[in-house]
């Protein structure tokens, strides 16, 4: 009970620290939208698949908390990370787990954030799919900048 309290406390800090929120958001807008461009270059079909899988699960009709919801988002960017085939940019993305969760708690997963990082996730796998880095770079770059809005009510 007390983990949970101080989870929920430390959550409600991260949320309401929107300088901080920015922040994270403004590093992602540097790294993200290039690792997209290399994974459509470089994923393959079982990059493809797994991404596909967590883009499904994150899908309304799958039932989820809020939490759940953080964990398959991480999980698509970690596997996009993945779908490069570069190590450093794989463990990198790793490392940096624990920083960018921060953008994830509870307290900002809204039904509207939600609802925009599934439809963000579909369009940047579509791009993969299509083999066009551009494409997937813009699609990323519109995704965070979605977030953004949704996470700071910009």
């Amino acid at each position: 009970m007390r983990d949970a309290l101080h989870s929920l406390l430390a959550d409600q800090v991260i949320a309401r620290n929107s300088k901080r929120q920015a922040e994270i958001i403004e590093f992602r807008s540097l790294l993200e939208p290039e690792i997209a461009a290399l994974a459509a270059r470089n994923a393959d079909e079982k990059d493809l698949a797994r991404l596909d899988a967590i883009l499904n699960a994150q899908a309304p009709d799958q039932e989820s908390d809020a939490t759940g919801d953080g964990e398959a988002d991480q999980r698509f960017h970690l596997a996009l990370a993945r779908a490069t085939k570069n190590e450093v940019i794989r463990e990198t993305v790793a490392v940096l787990h624990d920083l960018l969760r921060e953008s994830r708690v509870p307290p900002l997963q809204s039904p509207e954030r939600k609802r925009l990082s599934l439809q963000g996730h579909g369009r940047i796998l579509a791009a993969l799919q299509a083999r066009d880095p551009d494409a997937a770079r813009e699609a990323m770059r519109a995704h965070l900048k979605d977030i953004e809005s949704a996470a700071l009510k910009r």
